[in-house]
């Protein structure tokens, strides 16, 4: 049985805004099956080139970090995040590519970055956008520490259909595509694309589900 199966709904989406001790680890371990393949494909669609600097909020546990130093030569990659179990975590698992000076791990939010401007050439979320409670002051700071001609990509759920746990007095905030798109816009961000996409995923008990995800995409 997936340990998400034994929490309640309140405690679901605590573990998925700010995983913490055991529980929090058992639940991102969870999740890194379960969204291997779209975690891969998300940093894919990043289009990493030789020399970037990438920039993961919320990255958890840190198991995308192999993924983004293979896409091309030279690339770092820096995870933040609220969770200090998931910090630790993290730089235990890649205490190889920190010490080699190719990754590094940060405790912080995305509404107050410990990072200079101009500072990434990527960054992308999965999962954690839906939990800002004040996303421009969260996007304007994207923004900010993203270099000219630098990329985002985020990935969050869309109100359609959303898992039950995923509630406002839980600390979701569901937002549809063209709120997003409005969001971005305001924030600065040009050839911004928000879209809502279908996937098959698997419920905490194992059985096949659809999930909708909004993918948003934009540029300096």
């Amino acid at each position: 049985m997936a340990i998400f199966e034994t929490l309640t709904l309140a405690e679901r989406a605590r573990q998925l805004g700010n995983p913490e001790g055991a529980v929090g680890l058992a639940v991102a371990d969870w999740l890194n099956e379960n969204n291997k393949q779209a975690n891969a494909n998300t940093v894919a669609s990043l289009g990493i080139e030789a020399g970037n600097r990438v920039l993961e909020i919320g990255g958890g546990s840190g198991r995308t970090v192999p993924d983004v130093i293979s896409q091309a030569e030279d690339v770092h990659y820096t995870g933040i995040d609220i969770s200090p179990t998931m910090v630790e975590e993290a730089s235990r698992f890649n205490a190889a590519m920190v010490t080699a000076g190719r990754a590094s791990f940060h405790l912080g939010s995305a509404e107050c970055m410990p990072f200079t401007d101009d500072s990434f050439d990527r960054i992308f979320s999965i999962g954690v956008i839906h939990f800002w409670t004040d996303p421009v002051v969260a996007l304007a700071e994207v923004r900010r520490v993203l270099r000219p001609g630098g990329s985002m990509l985020m990935g969050c759920l869309a109100p359609q259909d959303a898992p039950d746990f995923a509630r406002p007095e839980y600390g979701f905030r569901l937002r549809d595509s063209d709120a997003w798109d409005a969001l971005c816009r305001g924030a600065g961000f040009v050839s911004v694309k928000a879209e809502t996409l279908e996937s098959e995923q698997l419920t905490p008990s194992g059985a096949p589900t659809k999930r909708y995800m909004i993918r948003l995409a934009a540029r300096v």
